[in-house]
């Protein structure tokens, strides 16, 4: 696959990623997985665009952004940090009751608001152009 296609590929997986409608199923935990995964697909197509070679293997956010040369504050990266647990949490049961014991609607609600802010504003500076 060409450099564009990569990154095409993963900007809209990222976009596929929809935790909404986990949400209105109250599956809050999953929602909350889903948020994290959208934000990797779109740092992945962030990084094929900057470097032009394969993203690293990583669902680490913050590792994630620093391969995609975000500049970001201490705010931002407190906030890829914590959504970096809900990729933990949600994956194994013990992590999952205790996730599941926080992640009411209220909070989660919250949260994927503040992911879906953030995957705006990213995406908003990820768009592909062919000279660039």
């Amino acid at each position: 696959m060409e450099v564009k296609e990569k990154f095409v590929f993963w900007n809209k997986e990222a976009k596929r990623a929809v935790a909404g409608d986990l949400f209105r199923l109250k599956r809050y935990v999953e929602a909350l997985f889903f948020g994290h995964l959208a934000l990797e697909k779109l740092l992945k197509a962030k990084i094929i665009k900057v470097t032009k070679s394969d993203p690293v293997y990583s669902h680490d956010l913050v590792v994630l952004a620093k391969y995609a040369e975000l500049t970001l504050d201490e705010d931002d990266i407190s906030f890829l940090a914590r959504v970096n647990i809900y990729n933990i949490r949600a994956r194994y049961q013990d992590y999952k009751r205790s996730l599941s014991k926080r992640a009411d609607k209220e909070f989660t609600n919250e949260e994927l608001s503040k992911i879906k802010k953030f995957f705006h504003r990213i995406n908003d500076k990820t768009k592909y152009k062919t000279n660039s």
